[in-house]
């Protein structure tokens, strides 16, 4: 004990450990902080619809988290950690550098400018993913063990902050960039969104570069990954061409190429994995905070009046590292005594309780979906429904037989009729005029048809077609009025003979630091198109209309009609289906419920992926673990291509297959029987090096 203790003693902290350190958190804030504003740049500058740019980012993360597996082959095998770190880095960097470009790049078509910033995406996970299962392993070589054990673990804990503090960090700036600042003539600036972390990055591989010195550089030696896989791949090969079979084991078959010890681990080594193949689904739900959820959070108001700020959409994702972190500390000290106080004590049921927060989490989603897109559009069976708008500054009085109608409709404001479709489409309706009505002959009425179609609804909107004839306009074409999926409103415009579509009459946001506007000619043929959220004020041949500003709110169908009567212009704006649009904060309780699960999955699988790995192949199951992420995205790539209709109905579903999934971990808890390999270790007093990886 004396001479360990004198050894403790001698041994200094490692110096090049803050290098590594330092590289850590320049990286990380630059994989959060770009990943952070991702899918808000490929919906709103790329123009990808929310379907594919969900399928882009997915496909991003599922690389991301593929490339740990030969990147830790790279290292183990042929390049060491140092060199591969230093490589794959620079591509890493030369992905952000990429990527910043062809946020900056207006002179080239859209068509360009996707396939750049997909190229870059492309550089960025695959270096990003190369050198995960490096760095913290890296560090872990700079100290000699056992005599360092307890300097080990100080390094493993400011590991993990400076993991945290980048993520924190990038998740909040990286949005104020993007929206607070206005370059290249937009409302936005993400080449300084991506152009910070790419800094960064370049900042990250000049601070681990300047450490070189330092360093303790492991050889690479025999890659027990790919012996893990080679063993794996002789026996089922041996198996299937030998005329006489191992009887026992199907491993055994690996036999005289595979040593004994080789074999047994790999057995073991597939016990632990079987248990992984209920970790994607989990993945898959917690991936979509950076997708989904961001999505969801363009719909909602992020107004703070007291501190006079607004929560950006993506700036939700800040809450991730921020409560990850504080859990993190207090679930040791209160969080699992309390899950072991009613029996929650093995890692599996830990993970159990973690799936049903994810359902949980989900259910919460769909809920606040359903609240955002309001009043439903659907049209009973058997029925049709008639809008007809009265573009004049007087009443007009409406009847019709067919229909058993007998109304009027108030100057410069609109009927809906919802009737049982009759057996022809077209109805008679009669129109009369009340007396004040300028332009028209006294006791003036005509005679003219619309339009009743089963699961339809057909617009009319009733205008002066010039100075002596009057006319029933239909408006577009048949209207199947479905909310998008992802809930964004749209608007129509209906001008009377006096307004051409070349007019300059413009929707310019009212507020400041959105350049947002929308031209009439943009609506030339009066059907409906999809705007962005917010106010706007009405601008005609550069002069604000003196009307108040109109509200964009949504999952709200809006039609504005502008007509002139007489001397004066009449603006009116009519909402069908209204949504509501509600705070931000409002998808707190499904981030907390993810977050907790998120802490708890975490730690868990991975004390479970060390414990119960073989000793020879923890790394192996490590980068198998990581896998699950990346085929968790690929169940999120699958569904979005399927593309569900209604995002609510997408959130059940995942919460449905979480469900399924929580109840499979349930079954593995009841019946896995632990391996817990390390407890032989700890009668040898060895410390086995730990490979983190984040």
């Amino acid at each position: 004990m004396d001479l360990i203790s004198g050894q403790n003693e001698k041994l200094k902290y490692p110096k090049s450990i803050w290098f590594i350190v330092l590289n850590e958190l320049c990286e990380r804030f630059t994989y959060y902080g770009m990943r952070t504003v991702l899918v808000l740049y490929l919906t709103t500058i790329l123009k990808f619809n929310g379907e594919d740019s969900t399928i882009i980012y997915h496909s991003f993360v599922f690389l991301a988290y593929f490339m740990p597996l030969p990147g830790a082959i790279l290292a183990d095998s042929y390049w060491g950690k140092f060199k591969t770190i230093i490589c794959l880095s620079a591509v890493y960097a030369l992905g952000n550098i990429v990527l910043t470009g062809a946020s900056m790049a207006d002179m080239f078509s859209l068509d360009i400018q996707k396939i750049f910033a997909l190229l870059g995406l492309f550089f960025i996970s695959m270096g990003t993913g190369g050198i995960k299962p490096c760095v913290f392993a890296f560090g872990g070589d700079q100290f000699r063990l056992p005599q360092q054990e307890k300097q080990l673990l100080h390094y493993t804990t400011k590991f993990t902050i400076a993991i945290n503090v980048g993520a924190l960090m990038s998740t909040f700036l990286t949005p104020e960039l993007r929206q607070s600042v206005h370059c290249f003539g937009r409302d936005t600036c993400f080449p300084l969104a991506f152009g910070v972390p790419a800094v960064l990055m370049i900042t990250a591989i000049v601070i681990f570069v300047s450490g070189r010195n330092m360093y303790v550089k492991k050889k690479p030696e025999q890659n027990v990954i790919a012996r893990t896989f080679g063993c794996i791949f002789y026996a089922l090969r041996t198996k299937i061409t030998s005329r006489v079979p191992c009887q026992n084991h199907w491993l055994e078959n690996a036999k005289g190429v595979y040593t004994e010890t080789e074999i047994a681990d790999t057995k073991t080594a597939l016990e632990v994995i079987s248990v992984f193949v209920a970790f994607p689904v989990f993945w898959s739900l917690y991936e979509q905070q950076g997708s989904r959820w961001t999505l969801q959070a363009t719909l909602m108001n992020g107004r703070v009046d007291f501190l006079d700020w607004t929560i950006k959409p993506d700036q939700m994702q800040t809450l991730v590292p921020l409560f990850g972190l504080t859990f993190l500390i207090l679930f040791d000290v209160a969080f699992y005594p309390l899950l072991a106080m009613v029996g929650i004590r093995k890692p599996l049921q830990k993970l159990t309780f973690g799936g049903v927060l994810a359902v949980v989490a989900f259910v919460f989603a769909a809920l606040l979906q359903f609240k955002i897109f309001g009043n439903t559009a659907d049209i009973s069976s058997g029925q049709g429904r008639l809008n007809i708008y009265n573009g004049f500054d007087c009443k007009v009085f409406i009847r019709s037989r067919t229909l058993h109608l007998q109304h009027h409709i108030d100057p410069l404001e609109m009927i809906n009729v919802t009737h049982a479709v009759m057996s022809q489409n077209d109805v008679l309706i009669t129109l009369e005029f009340e007396p004040e009505c300028s332009y028209v002959p006294e006791k003036y009425e005509f005679d003219t048809t619309v339009m009743i179609i089963e699961g339809e609804e057909n617009s009319y909107h009733l205008v002066r077609l010039n100075t002596n004839t009057i006319a029933l306009n239909h408006v577009g074409s048949p209207e199947h009025l479905v909310k998008e999926k992802f809930g964004n409103p749209n608007l129509r415009i209906l001008i009377d003979y006096t307004f051409d579509f070349n007019d300059n009459i413009t929707l310019t946001s009212v507020d400041q630091n959105s350049f947002t506007s929308y031209p009439l000619y943009l609506f030339r043929r009066m059907n409906f198109n999809a705007v962005k959220v917010g106010k706007y004020n009405i601008v005609y041949n550069g002069k604000l209309m003196s009307i108040q500003p109109v509200d964009i709110i949504p999952a709200t169908f809006y039609t504005l009609t502008i007509q002139r009567n007489g001397d004066k212009m009449d603006v009116r704006l009519f909402t069908e289906h209204e949504g509501n649009y509600i705070h931000i904060l409002w998808q707190l309780p499904q981030y907390l419920c993810m977050i907790i699960a998120d802490v708890i999955f975490v730690v868990t699988t991975l004390e479970f992926s060390f414990t119960e790995a073989p000793i020879n192949i923890k790394a192996f199951i490590s980068a198998i673990n990581l896998l699950t992420t990346a085929l968790g995205n690929l169940v999120v790539i699958i569904i979005s291509t399927i593309s569900i209709k209604n995002q609510a109905h997408e959130y059940l579903l995942y919460s449905g297959l979480m469900l399924a999934d929580t109840l499979l971990l349930a079954y593995f808890s009841m019946v896995y029987r632990s391996k817990n390999t390390s407890v032989t270790n700890i009668t040898e007093n060895k410390k086995e090096e730990i490979t983190v990886f984040d």
